[in-house]
């Protein structure tokens, strides 16, 4: 049962963080400064494949209700969830958001140190 509420919760994580990251795109939140961009296309296809990841295990989640078969196939699914997640950690991390530094640098203070 503790693994069935994983899974669902899974899904709607999924479902939440795709929408979060798609309507970020066109409305975004200001939480980021400016400095900081992601690419809109890339974000958007990122937001719909966590979107269409989190309904596809609501659907067969519940379908599992129905069907043995595909109950015992509901661990597959999780893994596939999870590695859809940490996918996009990772791209979130190290590719999705580049920093543009928009103004001038700041002048040098050197003190005299080599």
């Amino acid at each position: 049962m503790l693994f069935l509420a994983l899974y669902f919760l899974l899904s709607l994580v999924l479902i939440f963080q795709g929408t979060h990251l798609a309507g970020e795109v066109s409305s975004p939140l200001g939480t980021l400064p400016e400095e900081v961009g992601q690419n809109p296309a890339t974000a958007t296809r990122w937001g719909i494949l966590l979107i269409a990841t989190g309904i596809f295990l609501a659907v067969l989640g519940l379908l599992g209700f129905r069907s043995a078969t595909v109950a015992a196939a509901r661990p597959g699914f999780f893994f596939l969830g999870l590695t859809v997640l940490v996918l996009y950690g990772l791209w979130v991390i190290f590719l999705g958001r580049k920093a543009e530094f928009i103004g001038k640098p700041a002048a040098a203070d050197d003190h005299g140190h080599h």
